[in-house]
């Protein structure tokens, strides 16, 4: 009976022996596992290049089909509105003037003026977007998302020679030249999007809720107005 409670003792002295060493191993194994998942995950998400982080992940996007967004200069004066219909869009420049009348049909975008006439059209969904002249025949611009998230803007009657590149990055929108000179940024800040420069002063804002790739077109300047915003429709309607 001695020997069978020693060796009972002994029993339940090994496994509390164990069960005191375990603790901190698993404690350790845990803590190691987490760094490596949060390294990991870090890793994925984003990519440094310079002193910015290319975003790998989809920004948010905010589609409009109602309502009005306001971009303002510095100091607050309107600097042109968007007012949103279910089938497209009305640009009006400060003085609520309309600029340009976007109206979608299927996967096209009609651009007219305030007196009604066709000036072009934008066609396509999703991923690639097309900017045509008003008989539809020649393709302008060709506006077109890549693999990685990049969008790059094109002219097809040159071979698809590259205009832009547009990069997404943590803060929004980087765009550069064919030749990777900066153009200008679109930042997400505070609830705020902001059109900087290339000098990186603010050209103009909107506290709205909108979406940051749909604001991209109004830094490209190869685009007019009517353009820019029939793009800009087109991004909003037929990107998600």
């Amino acid at each position: 009976n001695m020997k069978q409670i020693k060796k009972e003792n002994t029993l339940t002295c090994d496994w509390n022996s164990y069960f005191d060493l375990s603790v901190p191993i698993i404690s350790l194994s845990l803590i190691l596992l987490g760094s490596v998942s949060c390294s990991n995950n870090k890793t994925e998400n984003t990519v440094a290049t310079g002193n910015e982080k290319k975003v790998q992940s989809g920004l948010k996007f905010t589609s409009r089909k109602d309502g009005k967004v306001k971009f303002k200069e510095t100091g607050g004066s309107t600097y042109f509105t968007l007012k949103f219909y279910e089938d497209g869009l009305k640009m009006l420049d400060k003085k609520e003037n309309e600029i340009a009348r976007i109206t979608k049909k299927e996967d096209k975008y009609k651009i007219k003026d305030a007196n009604d006439q066709v000036l072009g059209y934008v066609t396509g969904k999703k991923t690639k977007f097309k900017i045509k002249d008003n008989s539809q025949e020649s393709t302008l611009f060709i506006f077109q998302r890549q693999q990685d998230g990049d969008w790059k803007l094109e002219t097809e009657d040159v071979g698809e020679q590259l205009l832009c590149k547009i990069g997404k990055r943590d803060y929004g929108w980087k765009i550069e030249s064919g030749s990777e000179t900066e153009l200008g940024k679109v930042k997400h800040e505070n609830g705020r999007i902001s059109i900087r420069g290339s000098n990186g002063n603010t050209l103009f804002y909107t506290n709205d809720s909108f979406s940051g790739i749909a604001v991209v077109p109004f830094l490209l300047q190869q685009l007019n107005k009517p353009q820019q915003a029939a793009l800009c429709a087109a991004l909003n309607l037929g990107s998600n």
